[in-house]
Parts: C-alpha cells; sequence; structure tokens
C-alpha cells in the first residue's frame, strides 16, 4: 500500500514570471507496511491452524474423516490405513510451489513423499518405503479385486501433471490376489521401473527375471493416465482374461 503526495516545485524563469509545477512524490509508509505484513501473517495463521475439515469433510454420517489442521493433519481411510500431511514453507519459497510432506501408514505400509504443486504441475519426489497394495482398496473401494503384495518404493521423481519426468524403481513382493467372493491365485513377484520420454511419464512392470511387461501406467503431461495389462500379464489379476486399457485423469 502506498500514499501519494505533492508538493510545490519551482521552475526557471520564462518571460520575467516565475513559472510554478506540481512535483508527484510517492511515499511509503513502514508503519502500513509493517500493518499490512501483520495482517497477511495473521490470517495466514488462520488458514494454517484451522481445523482439517475445512480440506477433508465429514463422512455421510457425519464421522469426522481427518484429524488436525490445514498445517498438519492426517485422514482416515479403511482398512486401517491414513495418509497425513505437513506443508513445508520453506520448500514452497525455494521451489515456487505448494510443498506438502504426504506420509502413509497401515498394515505393512509405512512411506513418505514430498508433493509439488503449481497450476500445471504436479510432481512427487524422494517416495521411499512400504505400501500394501491393500491400500489400493482403501483409495479406490469399488474395485472388484484385493491383493496382498507389499511394494517396496524407490522412486526419486514422478511427474502426475506437466512436463514428464519418471527415476526410480517399485519392488513388490510375492502374494495373492482374490476377486471379490472368489478364491484366491497366486502373484509372482514384479518390479516396476520408472522412465520418461517427450510425451510422459512411464511406469512399466515385468516379473523378476523377465523383461516382457505385464502391466504399463503412461501419464501424460495433461494428466491423463492410461493403464494396461500386456499380453504378458494376462490372468495376473483376477477377472482380466485378455489384454485391455483404461483411461482417467488424474
Amino acid at each position: 500500500m502506498k500514499v501519494w503526495r505533492t508538493r510545490d516545485g519551482e521552475g526557471g524563469r520564462a518571460g520575467s514570471a516565475f513559472q510554478f509545477e506540481r512535483l508527484t512524490v510517492r511515499v511509503t509508509r513502514w508503519r502500513v507496511v509493517l500493518a499490512g505484513v501483520g495482517v497477511g501473517a495473521y490470517a495466514l495463521g488462520l488458514v494454517a491452524m484451522a481445523p482439517s475439515e475445512i480440506i477433508v469433510a465429514r463422512s455421510s454420517n457425519g464421522e469426522r474423516q481427518a484429524v488436525g489442521t490445514v498445517w498438519a493433519g492426517e485422514r482416515a481411510m479403511p482398512g486401517g490405513f491414513g495418509a497425513g500431511w505437513t506443508l513445508m514453507p520453506l520448500s514452497s519459497i525455494l521451489h515456487l510451489s505448494a510443498a506438502t510432506r504426504i506420509t502413509l501408514r497401515g498394515p505393512d505400509t509405512e512411506a513418505s513423499t514430498q508433493v509439488l504443486a503449481r497450476p500445471g504441475r504436479v510432481l512427487i519426489r524422494d517416495l521411499e518405503g512400504t505400501v500394501s497394495m491393500r491400500m489400493l482398496n482403501a483409495v479406490a473401494p469399488g474395485l472388484p479385486f484385493a491383493c496382498s503384495p507389499v511394494m517396496r518404493l524407490e522412486v526419486e521423481s514422478l511427474a502426475l501433471k506437466g512436463a514428464p519426468t519418471g527415476a526410480g524403481r517399485i519392488l513388490s513382493g510375492s502374494g495373492e490376489c482374490a476377486a471379490t467372493g472368489g478364491a484366491a491365485t497366486p502373484i509372482a513377484p514384479l518390479t516396476g521401473t520408472l522412465t520418461a520420454d517427450e510425451g510422459a511419464s512411464n511406469v512399466v512392470f515385468t516379473r523378476v527375471g523377465a523383461t516382457e511387461p505385464v502391466l504399463k501406467a503412461r501419464i501424460q503431461s495433461d494428466g491423463t493416465l492410461t493403464a494396461s495389462v500386456e499380453p504378458g500379464g494376462v490372468g495376473l489379476l483376477p477377472g482380466i482374461g485378455a489384454p485391455m486399457s483404461i483411461d482417467t485423469k488424474l
């Protein structure tokens, strides 16, 4: 906020008479600046310390689904899983993005990552830890199957939107998958490799010790995800007896 004042200034002589002009001088009052900073900090504090229900609504029966504040909180998910978040102001300034530390916990699950988000760009960095594939059912309860393997995540970077970026790997142990109400079938250990090309970020899964892809995921710069079951992955997941692919928006 700036205050504008005017004062008289002298011009030179012209035609044996003095000419006067009005000069405009910009004056910034330090009290106004301090007040603005104080109001901004107060408003930011109100938002940061507001209850987490502002961003995570209550369930349909009125129960709280999250605890903590906008600054640092955690959301509960089915199956004993939970996802926590902590805002990172210094990293936000450094990367010119909203930086958040995300943690995942639950049965056979303990992982953390940093998410950088700004308009047109969402980037996952330093994703490390273990995650049970049962967490897929906690995130998407409508899936027609459930799998038990535990994945080891060693992801350096993965772009969910914006310029394609992918580096790291995902190691999946052995286990089993079962269709809803069906018998369980064994699933072999898998290795997922993250890469990027000019068009998209890519994740390709193969069986350990093999090179033929069984599952693929391709994330384009606009956030479009194409997930596919390759010929080598037929029968890997319950109910999938032929190659297939689905498109969705992240």
